[in-house]
């Protein structure tokens, strides 16, 4: 199909108070923003949708917000998504992400930053009756087990931008942090009930855990080091001799 030089896709100039909506059978379903930017960004070079660039981004000056905002409700009794993305890899030798996070603090002594921040709610009284998980991370084996490469469910990197990359001035720099936020009241009973890693249903006996009640330990935990497979002690005692 040849698109016009002067026609591709459609534009009109709108005002803050006049925002650009597309609307399907008498329901607003998109509204493009109604606030003013600092600066308009450059052409994405994206295929399907997007603005800015990493050396023109849209600008936010004076006033906090959202760049896209949607707030979603699934008022029905089966699942729904909030958003959708699935990338599939075709070609071979090809590389590619299906969601890709990166947030940069530009050059300044920023608040907090977080690269992507994911976050589990129930309200006053939400429950869930199966698992509920403010992060799940799934990786599959395929039924033909033909596997290849390094594969993990979740990665841990710190990654040094630069031979001077010294993290010395870090008041604490970490792989894993665990933390109990909250109430003060609150986050005391979350301490008396919570353990900090749930292997229930790690596997029997022999494999990542193993029961060694016949030896100095009672159990130990399978990991992967620089000089090979080792085990973790455990014990059910918090008292040692």
């Amino acid at each position: 199909m040849v698109i016009p030089a002067k026609a591709k896709g459609f534009q009109r100039n709108i005002s803050d108070t006049d925002p650009l909506s597309i609307v399907v059978n008498g329901q607003k379903r998109v509204l493009f923003g109604n606030d003013a930017l600092t600066t308009e960004g450059a052409d994405p070079n994206a295929f399907l949708f997007g603005y800015g660039t990493s050396t023109t981004p849209v600008e936010i000056g004076t006033t906090a917000g959202k760049f896209m905002s949607f707030y979603m409700k699934n008022s029905s009794t089966t699942s729904a998504e909030g958003l959708y993305l699935r990338n599939y890899q075709g070609g071979a030798g090809s590389s590619g992400e299906c969601l890709r996070a990166f947030s940069t603090v530009s050059d300044v002594a920023a608040g907090n930053s977080y690269g992507i921040h994911a976050s589990l709610s129930f309200g006053t009284s939400g429950t869930v009756t199966g698992l509920g998980c403010a992060g799940r991370f799934t990786l599959h084996v395929p039924s033909s087990g033909a596997m290849a490469g390094t594969v993990t469910a979740v990665q841990a990197e710190i990654w040094s931008d630069a031979a001077t990359s010294d993290p010395a001035g870090a008041t604490t720099i970490s792989f894993f942090r665990a933390v109990v936020s909250g109430d003060t009241d609150g986050d005391d009973d979350v301490l008396t009930d919570a353990v900090l890693f749930d292997l229930s249903d790690i596997g029997a006996s022999g494999g990542i855990w193993t029961d060694a009640t016949s030896n100095a330990a009672d159990e130990f935990l399978k990991v992967k080091t620089p000089s090979g497979i080792r085990y973790l002690i455990l014990s059910d005692s918090t008292t040692f001799a």
